[in-house]
């Protein structure tokens, strides 16, 4: 298991979790609402890397074209 990864998406979320909350008690919901959904697309941009990497080694093992 690639635990540096898992690290990473929790840096994410800490990270965005941290921004949302100056952003929200500075009065800006609205950039808050932007950098959750930037957090979240970066995630699921690592998550789909991974996916992609599982797909390749299950298409090595298997032989298949």
């Amino acid at each position: 298991m690639q635990i540096d990864v898992l690290l990473k998406i929790a840096g994410v979320g800490l990270l965005v979790t941290a921004i949302c909350q100056v952003l929200t008690r500075a009065g800006r919901e609205e950039m808050a609402t932007l950098a959750t959904v930037a957090g979240i697309l970066l995630a699921l941009l690592m998550v789909v890397e991974l996916a992609g990497e599982l797909l390749a080694q299950v298409q090595a093992v298997f032989q298949l074209p």
